[in-house]
């Protein structure tokens, strides 16, 4: 059996990167990505289990991976089989220096093995394609922002969440996701209301959010959008949660497309509309919801990337992020809010 989240949890963040002891099967073989769920990236032994601590396959089903010289000389005589490159599901091929951040990014509980080398910081977008915001979003961004009081009333809500999720206490605009596996997990805000018990959704109003998702911790399925009261905060396996269902509405990071359960969006619609394949959206990033025009869009510093979703208006909306990286944190930090007069307020 594979083990539960509450076995790998742990608060300390020095605790939670991959340990050169834990890429070792029982036989002193180096394991990687696994050939069967293509998720988890690579082999961890943990003390007392020879299963993946992450998707619970046996070694045997995870790819061979090359001893680092370091390794080489604590560890067994390495053979032939054990210089081959990691082996992937579908004949996919591990990505190669030029495709990752400072962290390999896959769908884990732990960050995958990052070579020694330093890898150059990856540019936003050319300065061709950078969009400035509208007057009414410049404007609320030019205004002093929210007290940390309020900017709490805004953010997660501790009882609207998937039980494999909780607020840190130190630092309650920000979520841990526990390592449980093969799950999909969901947490909302509290929303204009500011409760906890009774949340009232997003009727009116410009509201901005800064939302800070860290990329090596995202995973294959990191969702941010809105949703409404009815959408489900847990799901079996690894997808989109947010943006699967008509409740929902939500920009994927990994794949830079927005989904919603409609004959539009169900596939996926390209967002930013001229996003260049190699694009990576930035740590951290604005969510705009104005919903007395009714869409939701997002913003990376001063490049507005446009409006991912219109027809918003009528509904009782929330933010929502879902996730399926283990120990994946995310903030959500309410900048400011304006109900604007929809007659004479600028474009």
């Amino acid at each position: 059996m594979a083990l539960t989240g509450n076995a790998l949890l742990t608060r300390n963040p020095a605790h939670n990167q991959l340990q050169a002891h834990n890429k070792r099967d029982i036989h002193g073989v180096v394991r990687t990505v696994c050939a069967n769920c293509t998720e988890c990236p690579q082999f961890i032994s943990i003390p007392g289990h020879v299963l993946c601590a992450y998707c619970g396959c046996p070694p045997a089903r995870h790819g061979k991976g090359i001893a680092s010289p370091g390794e080489r000389k604590r560890g067994r005589p390495r053979d032939s089989s054990q210089d081959s490159l990691a082996s992937t599901a579908h004949g996919r091929s591990s990505p190669s220096d030029s495709d990752l951040s400072d962290s390999d990014e896959t769908s884990s509980g732990v960050s995958s093995f990052a070579s020694g080398r330093q890898r150059r910081a990856r540019r936003w977008r050319p300065s061709w394609q950078v969009t400035a915001p509208p007057p009414r979003v410049s404007r609320l961004l030019a205004e002093e922002a929210v007290p940390h009081e309020e900017a709490l009333e805004h953010s997660w809500s501790s009882e609207d969440s998937s039980p494999n999720i909780f607020l840190k206490q130190e630092d309650p605009l920000t979520f841990h996701r526990n390592p449980v596996y093969q799950t999909t997990d969901a947490i909302r805000g509290r929303g204009s209301s500011g409760e906890v018990l009774n949340p009232a959704g997003y009727r009116v109003g410009l509201h901005i959010w800064s939302v800070t998702w860290p990329l090596a911790s995202r995973g294959t399925h990191p969702v941010v959008g809105v949703a409404t009261s009815s959408c489900p905060l847990t799901e079996p396996g690894y997808r989109r949660l947010v943006g699967s269902n008509s409740s929902s509405w939500g920009w994927c990071l990994k794949t830079m497309k927005v989904y919603h359960d409609s004959r539009k969006y169900r596939h996926g619609v390209p967002y930013p509309r001229d996003v260049d394949e190699k694009l990576r959206v930035p740590e951290t990033f604005y969510m705009l919801l104005d919903m007395d025009r009714g869409t939701l869009a997002f913003q990376v510093n001063n490049d507005f990337l446009g409006v991912a979703f219109s027809g918003l208006r009528g509904e009782e909306l929330f933010p929502i992020v879902s996730a399926v990286w283990g120990h994946c944190e995310v903030t959500l930090t309410y900048i400011n809010g304006h109900h604007f007069d929809r007659e004479s307020s600028p474009s």
